[in-house]
């Protein structure tokens, strides 16, 4: 006959605990099955929502600490929770509500109620680093704002709960032993030296059962005084709420964007983002000194480069008629639609039939001018006067004018320069989201040397531009820099012989005439960012 293994007499109760496999564990650990961990959500949640929450993590590792950090402030796990409100389809609360997640439930509850939260929800929907963002931006707002009676309440019930679930814990991991003692003897009497290891159990789970109703009754007694506090200051707490919401959903929405064109940027796909990608363009986001106002400057410089975009001769925005073609649902036409979308069997079969024979009818535009363009290359100033706010703005305008010569087909580089010798060259078309985490992470912080760099622009061209199309040169720089030497002037002169080549220049502070020799037109601004409207010139030079 098997036996069963020895019991530790000896062992103190977390060491009993243990001994049957870890039945106290944490349900909150990370290492515990997602079917377990579900236990602890305030939401009706499920192992796909978990998943979903894994991946979000996955994508933004700062919301397991902030996760942690809001459950012992307030109880149960704010921001996991708050995620799920906002990234399910169709939330709702635990029904039964475990117990000790009563706060969080009524919070969240309330929440939900609020007009901007359903704003918020229009962001983050089905998305999951918007939800992420906007769940930890919500949660630190309403942990600030929530009055301390309330938070003081909620810690005191989540103590006394965490206690119980504890006490519990190891009652359930003793009774366990006990019904292994009984099993080993299989029914039979129990020898005399074994009798009072089961008494000695026996009294121990009493004592852990009474601490354990002892514990619950204190945390019963927490949560009906936070729920008090709660009623008595509904109209505030209902206007934190709201306003947690705003401010989250302003985050989200930065957030979402940044990840779409940082995925976009790295060549991939700016709809369906990666968990890797949005990782990298998170951590950059966010450790980067120097770029810590790209987010905020970037929706400007997407404005003032697809304005400027759409305004050049080179842009197709005339319709100019339609065309049969192969399915390309963001140029089709209008009446496509409506046969696609009608309900109508015949005109959807019509349509079906058609989108197989490549014969949808698509909208064409045209231009004043459509032939193609060649390479489109940044010379980006990285010296120490450029950092901070003038470095984001240098980047963000680089990544808003990377995003159109995708859209255009442009080979894209970017040549980042300080000091003597001091440059390098990033090229789009060779780039994944580690090497653009990279370049924009970079900064030399030294000095400025100019026409090192514009030669090696110059060579790019000379290289790449088979098809002897225009290409554009953008210079920004706060730098000194004098006449030209005669070997740059030579090469720019050989190279204008073959090549259409424009280079436009942006000058931060410093007066630069000898810049006239190469560049049309000269941008002047004291300010790079109060004055940062004048840089529309240089953008429609080059677009």
């Amino acid at each position: 006959m098997k036996q069963s293994p020895s019991l530790p007499m000896s062992l103190p109760l977390a060491g009993w605990a243990a001994w049957r496999g870890g039945m106290a564990a944490d349900p909150s650990s990370p290492t515990m099955p997602l079917w377990r961990q579900a236990i602890q959500s305030a939401l009706d949640a499920d192992r796909f929502d978990l998943e979903d929450w894994e991946t979000a993590r996955q994508a933004i590792p700062m919301l397991t600490s902030h996760d942690q950090q809001a459950a012992e402030e307030f109880c149960g796990h704010p921001v996991q929770d708050s995620f799920m409100s906002l990234f399910k389809s169709a939330p709702r609360l635990a029904d039964p509500l475990e117990h000790g997640l009563e706060p969080l439930a009524d919070l969240l509850h309330r929440g939900m109620a609020t007009p901007e939260w359903q704003r918020l929800r229009e962001t983050t929907i089905g998305d999951q680093i918007a939800a992420g963002v906007g769940s930890q931006a919500f949660v630190e707002e309403i942990l600030a704002a929530l009055p301390e009676e309330v938070k003081e309440q909620a810690r005191a019930q989540a103590r006394a709960q965490r206690e119980t679930d504890q006490l519990q814990a190891d009652a359930n991991a003793l009774s366990g032993l006990l019904d292994a003692l009984h099993e080993r003897y299989a029914g039979a009497e129990l020898p005399d030296e074994t009798v009072q290891q089961a008494a000695d159990l026996q009294s121990q789970i009493g004592d852990l059962s009474s601490a354990a109703a002892q514990a619950q009754a204190q945390a019963d007694q927490a949560r009906v005084a936070c729920e008090s506090s709660v009623q008595q200051q509904t109209a505030q707490i209902a206007a934190a709420l709201n306003k947690a919401a705003s401010t989250a959903r302003a985050q989200a929405e930065e957030a979402s964007t940044f990840a779409s064109g940082f995925s976009l940027a790295a060549g991939g796909d700016a709809v369906h983002v990666s968990p890797e990608t949005a990782r990298l363009a998170m951590q950059t986001l966010r450790q980067n000194p120097n770029l810590k106002d790209l987010a905020d400057l970037l929706g400007w410089a997407r404005q003032l480069v697809r304005a400027a975009w759409r305004n050049s001769p080179r842009a197709r925005t005339e319709l100019v008629g339609y065309k049969t073609r192969s399915l390309q649902p963001e140029h089709m036409a209008g009446s496509e639609w409506a046969a696609l979308l009608s309900g109508d069997e015949t005109l959807e079969a019509d349509w079906q039939r058609r989108a197989l024979d490549s014969a949808i009818r698509h909208r064409q535009y045209g231009g004043k001018e459509e032939e193609g363009r060649g390479p489109l290359i940044i010379v980006r100033d990285e010296s120490g006067s450029m950092a901070g706010a003038p470095h984001a703005l240098a980047v963000a305008l680089e990544w808003a004018l990377l995003e159109i010569a995708r859209r255009d087909n442009r080979p894209f580089y970017s040549i980042s320069f300080s000091g003597s010798g001091q440059y390098g060259v990033w090229h789009a078309g060779e780039a994944d989201a580690q090497s653009l985490a990279e370049h924009l992470a970079h900064f030399y912080n030294g000095g400025t040397e100019l026409y090192g760099p514009l030669q090696e622009a110059c060579e790019v061209v000379q290289m790449v531009n088979d098809d002897r199309q225009r290409a554009d040169i953008l210079v920004i720089t706060d730098g000194l820099f004098g006449a030209p030497s005669e070997m740059f002037l030579n090469i720019l002169d050989r190279l204008r012989e073959t090549e259409s080549v424009k280079i436009a220049l942006v000058s931060v502070g410093a007066e630069n005439p000898d810049a006239q020799v190469f560049a049309d037109p000269i941008i002047h601004v004291n300010d790079l960012l109060k004055e940062r409207d004048k840089l529309r010139g240089a953008i429609a030079a080059i677009v």
